[in-house]
């Protein structure tokens, strides 16, 4: 019998033993320090992670509540563009997750290990390839730093700080992921049964920690909520430039990290976790499975960087240096004229959202290109640059 180490225990690592134990009937070694805390960061997700955890463990509403974890319908945005304030809906009957990462990370972790083809071995392991496993997969933490020879930087990305507020309250306020414009960033919002998180983006070379204290203030007054735990957070942007070998694969934050802008990392470790094992199998390559890699986080990249490209009602430096960062990235897409050019083409070509909801590029299905681009008020611009 085969047998697989996952390294780690965040949020991703709990994602790939329960993935590997339902589809697979090899032995898990799950390998983790106890003394490191895994990273509570990332508690929203978009539609991707509930129909895995029901695939994988047959996660239903029961395991919701156990969780406070709360339904997400959708993303409210707000200040972008031209300021109009709109919502990316989720279709009827689909959601994604809010969630609290270290209780799910905890929740997880128990259920799992009840199994008996999982043996839990508590270590901080580094050398992976002499780890006795057919296959491994490191979902540690971030690297210390991304500029070093195994990684690199997105650099259209702006953002590299956040301060975060964890407000409690009695009862959700709202069922969307709250994503506004902000002077000198951008607002989240996520709330839980027993708590809401309030997090600004920002860049720390251009704007300080009390300025963005400062400008949250509103968005706090507006939801009638008071802090009691504040966290300063310091990252960077970026990706793996060698994610795969024939035996270890990297995911989570030891593979790549892009700011929480649509949510899009739990989505993205499913896909490096599914293409693993379909590599692992025989079903592709090493070199299809990075070529994908690639291309769809710079696919998820360019979709952040549209929010941007369409800036918001603040006229400020981070504004600006946000909006050329954007410029560039969106014209680097379309002279490089791929799936992402292409898509667009079709999203302004249309003003329906009847479109095959299997075609996605990056994290997005068409109607949710076509939602945003509405929504940024950026289809004139667009359209001037594809020429439609």
């Amino acid at each position: 019998m085969k047998k697989i180490t996952v390294v780690g225990r965040g949020t991703v690592g709990v994602l790939a033993v329960a993935h590997f134990r339902r589809h697979t009937d090899w032995k898990i070694d799950w390998v983790y320090d106890p003394s490191i805390m895994p990273a509570a960061v990332g508690e929203g997700t978009n539609m991707v992670l509930p129909k895995s955890l029901y695939e994988n463990i047959n996660f239903d509403s029961t395991d919701m509540e156990q969780l406070s974890a709360t339904a997400k319908f959708g993303i409210w945005k707000r200040g972008w563009g031209s300021g109009k304030e709109y919502k990316h809906t989720f279709p009827a009957g689909a959601y994604g997750i809010h969630f609290n990462a270290t209780i799910f990370q905890e929740y997880l972790f128990n259920k799992l290990i009840q199994d008996k083809r999982i043996t839990t071995i508590e270590n901080n392991s580094t050398d992976y390839e002499k780890l006795d496993s057919d296959y491994v997969m490191v979902c540690t933490g971030s690297p210390v730093t991304a500029a070093s020879k195994e990684y690199i930087k997105r650099t259209s990305i702006p953002v590299n700080s956040a301060k975060v507020f964890q407000c409690p309250w009695e009862y959700d306020k709202f069922n969307y992921s709250l994503t506004f414009a902000k002077k000198f960033g951008w607002i989240f919002g996520i709330p839980l049964k027993n708590r809401c998180a309030i997090g600004y983006l920002y860049n720390n070379s251009l704007n300080t920690e009390a300025e963005v204290t400062e400008d949250v203030q509103d968005v706090l007054s507006e939801f009638n909520l008071v802090p009691s735990v504040t966290r300063n957070l310091v990252f960077e942007n970026y990706s793996r430039i060698n994610n795969f070998t024939k035996r270890v694969v990297y995911n989570g934050n030891a593979s790549f990290f892009l700011e929480p802008l649509e949510a899009t990392s739990t989505s993205f470790a499913d896909l490096i976790i599914r293409m693993s094992l379909d590599m692992w199998k025989g079903g592709m390559s090493v070199d299809s499975a990075q070529l994908m890699y690639d291309r769809v986080l710079d696919e998820i990249e360019s979709m952040i960087a549209l929010h941007y490209f369409s800036g918001s009602v603040y006229d400020t430096p981070f504004w600006k240096y946000a909006n050329k960062l954007a410029v560039k990235q969106i014209e680097k897409e379309i002279e490089n004229d791929g799936a992402f050019a292409d898509i667009l083409r079709r999203a302004l070509n249309h003003n329906s959202y009847t479109f095959n909801p299997s075609n996605h590029v990056g994290s997005w299905p068409i109607r949710s290109f076509v939602q945003n681009i509405d929504g940024l008020d950026i289809r004139e611009k667009l359209s001037m640059m594809l020429r439609v």
